[in-house]
């Protein structure tokens, strides 16, 4: 059964095929369905779909959200645990009160979690902000200004946006840069195998191959084959392990 609401409506409990809203919908209990769209106003509880949700206009749920995957250029918050596939996607913003796990996450707008996030790979070139671990393969980050709790993973890079790198090399602009672009903080350490971080602010790095660029301040390092520190990076110290 398809269910597609174009003024104000309300979903009951149950299962169903695709959803869609484009005016304001209410979906009360647990709600089952193959695919998920909103380009409205929707609220709801949970949320369990097997293929995709797509979130265009503004969706919250107060509890867990099961997906096939995720995509959002609107707002989404869901107040549990989001739990997905494959990839979610979001160059809007998107708020979780648990854990992500998912199998990619490309993130070009915002996204913030009060647990931590568990994926293969990691795009971020917009800002997450995450209480707890993130954990991945493969994690890439490019951009200013966000906390993360702690980072594990395979390969880990974190860089400024290639605009804001430019900028911070002009010696006119770049005490003003300082103040304007935040650094990405972990305040629980970072360890993984290989390791590129700049503009970076973490108590302690254990890798098997880091490399400290421009602008970072680190308490310890710690490296097992081998390590590149900047001159314009600020590390307490560093020792082979």
């Amino acid at each position: 059964m398809n269910i597609s609401i174009a003024g104000c409506g309300q979903i009951a409990p149950g299962e169903y095929e695709d959803i869609r809203i484009s005016g304001s919908g209410k979906l009360s209990g647990l709600v089952r369905c193959a695919s998920f769209s909103t380009t409205g106003s929707s609220r709801g509880a949970e949320l369990d779909c097997k293929g995709a949700v797509k979130v265009a206009g503004s969706s919250s749920f107060s509890k867990s959200i099961r997906a096939g995957s995720v995509s959002v250029s609107g707002s989404l918050d869901n107040g549990g645990d989001l739990w997905v596939q494959n990839e979610i996607s979001c160059s809007g913003s998107m708020e979780c009160g648990g854990s992500i796990r998912c199998g990619s996450l490309k993130v070009s707008g915002e996204v913030e979690a009060d647990g931590g996030v568990e994926a293969e790979a990691v795009s971020i070139s917009g800002t997450l902000e995450c209480d707890g671990l993130l954990n991945a393969e493969n994690i890439e980050i490019k951009g200013t200004g966000m906390k993360i709790g702690s980072i594990g993973g395979s390969r880990i890079i974190i860089r400024r946006a290639a605009a804001l790198s430019k900028l911070a090399k002009i010696p006119l602009l770049s005490s003003v840069f300082k103040t304007v672009s935040g650094m990405v903080e972990v305040p629980s350490g970072i360890e993984g195998d290989t390791i590129e971080l700049e503009n970076v602010r973490t108590p302690r790095v254990c890798g098997r191959i880091v490399t400290i660029e421009d602008d970072c301040n680190i308490d310890l390092v710690q490296y097992s084959e081998e390590i590149h520190i900047s001159p314009k990076a600020k590390v307490g110290r560093s020792e082979q392990v």
